[in-house]
């Protein structure tokens, strides 16, 4: 990605923002003057990280998302990284990080993403991201949804099965209580 890789932090958090459904939200603080934008393919959408409400940005499973970013200053030495906090029992799951030196103060590419099926749709998430450079700081977040409900992912039948025996298998170890006293 060349000496500009500091800026897919932007970029990833732009790419997020761009939903089908149109819902979005960006929480950013920046210092630095960080800004991201994406383009959904698919769909042709386009979304500024700077100008997103508080919503929740609906996204399919998989796209591919033509993403810029910048700061308003050449950066000099940074480093960042970007990274998906899932619910749990997930947990966080890195994206990308840099780190280097330059006097770029833009980049811009595109990124395919194909979300593994065991993340359930329908569950929000947050995509989370840290720039640092000699100018400044910016963090944020994109709360995220993807398209469908909770029980699209191949895991929910399983789970629903395995409540289901352990329910029935409570309800025999109890069921012994509840019987009357034989005298």
């Amino acid at each position: 990605m060349g000496k500009a890789r500091w800026l897919l932090p932007f970029g990833m958090i732009g790419f997020a923002l761009v939903a089908s459904a149109g819902r979005a939200s960006a929480n950013i603080e920046s210092t630095n003057g960080c800004n991201g934008a994406g383009e959904w393919e698919d769909d042709g959408l386009q979304v500024d990280a700077a100008s997103i409400g508080d919503q929740v940005v609906e996204i399919p499973r998989s796209d591919t998302v033509d993403w810029q970013g910048s700061v308003s200053a050449a950066p000099g030495a940074y480093e960042g990284a970007i990274g998906l906090d899932l619910p749990p029992p997930f947990g966080e799951v890195g994206i990308d990080d840099w780190s280097g030196d330059t006097d770029s103060t833009s980049n811009a590419g595109v990124r395919d993403y194909d979300i593994p099926s065991f993340v359930p749709a329908g569950v929000e998430f947050k995509v989370v991201g840290h720039h640092n450079d000699e100018n400044g700081t910016c963090t944020g977040y994109v709360r995220l949804e993807i398209e469908g409900g909770p029980f699209d992912s191949p895991a929910a039948p399983i789970s629903l099965v395995a409540t289901a025996a352990a329910g029935a298998g409570l309800v025999g170890t109890l069921r012994p209580l509840f019987r009357k006293a034989v005298v």
